[in-house]
């Protein structure tokens, strides 16, 4: 269960869609149990917005959950590819979406 902290943190499908609409992102927190569990929420949120607007959330040492530690992200772009995302999609979310913005933000 999340926490009433973690959850008012949470966006809503519609909220995602408002962001997305404005070539924004939204980052997943890794508040899952298991790295394949936190592959399902990326899918859940790509499925609302596509994946050209979603990315890991980084600051993830607010939460316990399943991506405690950078050195564990070639972990979590192994588990993106086992459950369907292309090398290219997993690229993206894991870092790809933040620096399109980026770039955008700065030129």
């Amino acid at each position: 269960m999340v926490s009433a902290r973690l959850a008012a943190r949470q966006v809503t499908p519609d909220h995602a869609r408002a962001i997305a609409d404005t070539g924004g992102a939204i980052g997943i927190w890794a508040i899952f149990p298991d790295l394949d569990k936190y592959v399902e929420g990326l899918k859940e949120m790509a499925d609302v917005i596509g994946v050209d607007h979603v990315c890991v959330g980084t600051d993830q040492q607010v939460a316990p959950g399943a991506l405690q530690d950078y050195a564990q992200w070639v972990n979590l772009i192994a588990a993106m590819l086992r459950g369907g995302f292309t090398s290219e999609e997993a690229g993206k979310i894991a870092g790809g979406n933040y620096m399109r913005i980026f770039r955008a933000a700065v030129g």
